[in-house]
């Protein structure tokens, strides 16, 4: 028997191996697909918004192959809450559309949003179906969102004037808006009943019209001035200024809120102004602080308040301005009090009226509005708010003097 595997053997392997083989070559052959194929969708290569308003046109590409099975038709389904059914809404007969860049067939279905109520969530199924049967499906969710905003106007103030004060041009007087009252940008099912669900605000558009003349645009703000829009409910402070020349006539600002996408706006137009006439300042008063010695003398100082020079001996309340050195060959000028200055040009000298100055002053940032000015020049022209109240002087430099002993600073001065 030994003898016989010796002898054998190498017959006995090359004869199972040729049947393996066989059966290998046989399975081959006998290899059926079983059942219908099914049509390949591709990666969306678009994804729609997630609200759109009622009558808006929803853009739904698919990319696809046939796999073999020529495809038949393309369905259309939406499902809209409170329903529960989906219904076919458009049947698309196919059409060879091949793109060369995606390499596949290319569709873009154009779905309008019915009616249905705010916030409602629709879906809508895009369905491939083959010529056998055979059916592959593409999902898209958004809700119905109100797409005309809302606007209306809180309170209006005068940001540069007393409460009690008259309007005049040049003054600015903010406008405090509320767009999209109980308004939010997403919606879910735990969403209050009274919320509203809008379209993403764009911009803000003031106008403003003079007596009889035309309305004309005086600004647009983008909503909000930075970062992602939204249709919430937004609170805006808008600062208008009252126009040069309108004095006697009615002044009146319209508010339009604008949505891009579809395009949509609403307005809301402010009681009229009738701006005054400015009040004029009196005539140019000349001072001069002069600093004498280490520490500055009796001349140094100017009290505004009583138009007078304050001594070394008064007490620092009342020193609006004062030369506090002379060192490094630069004039420094301080007010000791709550007195701030701002810097301005010799052309709002030269019209200077109390309306005008305060508007200067009020509208200057709060890092211009300074105590002090570390070396004052020749032509230099400071608007002086006195101690925190409404009582405002502007002044020109108009000489500056140093002696042996000291420095003599020569100043024009505008106040009431």
């Amino acid at each position: 028997m030994k003898h016989f595997l010796k002898r054998y053997a190498p017959l006995l392997l090359l004869t199972l191996t040729g049947l393996t083989t066989s059966c290998d070559d046989e399975l081959d052959e006998n290899y059926t697909e079983v059942g219908p194929q099914l049509p390949t969708l591709l990666a969306a290569t678009s994804n729609p918004d997630t609200k759109y308003a009622v009558g808006e046109t929803v853009p739904l590409e698919i990319n696809f192959a046939s796999q073999g099975e020529p495809i038949k038709e393309v369905l259309v389904l939406q499902k809209v809450e409170p329903s529960r059914d989906s219904v076919v809404v458009q049947t698309i007969p196919y059409q060879p559309a091949y793109s060369r860049i995606k390499r596949a067939d290319t569709l873009v279905v154009r779905y309008v949003v019915p009616q249905a109520a705010n916030k409602a969530l629709i879906r809508v199924d895009v369905r491939l179906v083959s010529q056998n049967g055979q059916s592959k499906t593409r999902s898209a969710s958004f809700r119905v969102a109100e797409p005309t905003p809302t606007i209306r106007i809180n309170s209006v103030a005068n940001v540069t004037a007393p409460t009690a004060g008259p309007v005049v041009a040049g003054d600015v007087v903010r406008y405090n808006l509320t767009l999209n009252v109980n308004g939010v940008t997403t919606a879910t099912t735990t969403t209050p009943a009274t919320s509203i669900l809008y379209k993403d605000l764009d911009s803000l558009i003031t106008y403003v019209r003079v007596g009889t003349a035309a309305e004309r645009r005086l600004l647009r703000q983008r909503l909000p001035a930075v970062g992602a829009q939204t249709g919430a409910a937004t609170t805006v402070n808008v600062d208008a200024t009252v126009p040069a020349n309108s004095a006697g006539q009615p002044v009146t600002f319209r508010f339009e809120a604008k949505v891009r996408t579809p395009a949509r706006t609403a307005s809301v137009t402010s009681a009229a102004i009738t701006p005054g006439t400015p009040t004029a300042l009196a005539a140019v008063r000349p001072i001069t602080l002069t600093y004498t010695g280490t520490t500055g003398g009796d001349l140094a100082a100017f009290n505004f308040a009583t138009f007078s020079a304050a001594t070394a001996a008064d007490a620092a309340t009342v020193k609006d301005i004062a030369i506090t050195s002379i060192a490094t060959n630069q004039v420094k000028l301080d007010a000791l009090n709550t007195t701030r200055l701002v810097k301005t040009t010799a052309a709002v000298y030269t019209a200077a009226t109390l309306n005008s100055v305060r508007q200067t002053y009020l509208t200057a940032t709060a890092a211009n509005q300074v105590a002090s000015v570390a070396s004052v020049l020749v032509g230099d022209v400071y608007v002086a708010r006195v101690r925190g109240g409404d009582q405002y002087v502007i002044f020109t430099v108009t000489g500056l003097n140093r002696t042996a002993t000291g420095v003599s600073l020569a100043l024009d001065v505008k106040a009431l």
